[in-house]
């Protein structure tokens, strides 16, 4: 078992003390902790988008902040601020809460857009800048955004830059009966969302297993065939029908990374076309933009997705 696949399994184990159910999700977030990518979810407030981001940051051992998002939340209040210290006679930069290591962006869409542009440069290049100061981030930042869907009311699209820094867009489902009866016996049995210590989830991976688990990923093994069928499924995207805009580069890299972290994770040192197939909807669906006639023909975005893959042959 590669070391990979053994932090799956130990993750899952501790996430799922906390979280009933949500299988697909908490493997997108794995995903994105071994790239160092950033995740969006997005679904119906109760369906534990916040819990998974809580339960996540407390089973890596890693620092968690949590942002609000409002309508007059503004970037300072993201980033920080310089105040004047009148004792030292000089200004001082307040660090805001972008500093940390999990970083939950609840309710993302529902602030404005210059206030969503302050995440642009800690995404992409893991650093803030203020004042003409360049300050790091870490190699462990790692941003969970939550949104609620867009046909909710007080909620604002987020921008295409900003959609494409993210390296999945997850579906948080509401539960079926058998997955909330099992919810309901938990917290009959006592179950406290707010004490995750009581309900079992400890730290399973450290900052020294990430950082190995991140070189394996990075020597998983991916061929020209692979790597033509990612172009190509990228490239469909841009030649689809349904579809206004296609997916940029950034999705290519995504898939490519995800294919890797996800071949890492089931125990190969390399790609197969499965790996990439597996990731395709979450890891391009929130870079397009859909024609307005597919859209009142009822294609969904994961639609869009599907229907481009399956025009492109896979390699053998």
């Amino acid at each position: 078992m590669t070391r990979c696949a053994e932090i799956r399994t130990a993750l899952h184990g501790s996430l799922q003390r906390a979280v009933v159910g949500q299988q697909h999700v908490l493997d997108g977030l794995l995903v994105a902790l071994l790239t160092g990518g950033h995740v969006l979810l997005e679904g119906v407030p109760g369906t534990a988008k916040t819990l998974m981001a809580r339960a996540l940051a407390a089973s890596t051992d890693a620092r968690f902040r949590r942002i609000q998002f409002t309508p007059d939340l503004l970037p300072s209040d993201i980033v920080g601020t310089s105040i004047y210290r009148a004792e030292l006679a000089r200004f001082e930069f307040r660090e805001g809460p972008i500093f940390t290591d999990t970083l939950l962006a609840d309710e993302i869409n529902r602030a404005p857009s210059k206030t969503q542009a302050a995440l642009l440069e800690a995404m992409e290049e893991r650093q803030v800048t203020a004042d003409g100061v360049r300050m790091p981030l870490g190699d462990r930042f790692l941003v969970v955004a939550t949104q609620n869907p867009v046909e909710y009311e007080g909620t604002y699209p987020l921008p295409e830059a900003q959609l494409d820094r993210f390296l999945l867009k997850m579906e948080v489902p509401l539960p079926d009966v058998e997955t909330e009866t099992a919810l309901l016996r938990r917290v009959d049995q006592g179950f406290d969302s707010l004490d995750l210590a009581a309900a079992g989830v400890t730290v399973t991976v450290r900052a020294g297993d990430l950082r190995a688990a991140r070189e394996e990923v990075a020597a998983v093994r991916v061929t020209d065939e692979v790597l033509g069928y990612i172009a190509a499924l990228v490239l469909a995207t841009r030649t689809s029908p349904d579809l206004l805009l296609g997916a940029s580069p950034r999705g290519s890299i995504a898939l490519l990374r995800g294919g890797k972290a996800w071949a890492a994770c089931n125990g190969r040192d390399y790609v197969i076309p499965d790996d990439v197939k597996a990731l395709a909807v979450p890891a391009l669906r929130h870079r397009m933009i859909r024609r307005p006639e597919a859209e009142i023909q009822g294609v969904t975005e994961a639609a869009a997705v599907e229907r481009a893959v399956a025009r492109v042959p896979v390699p053998r």
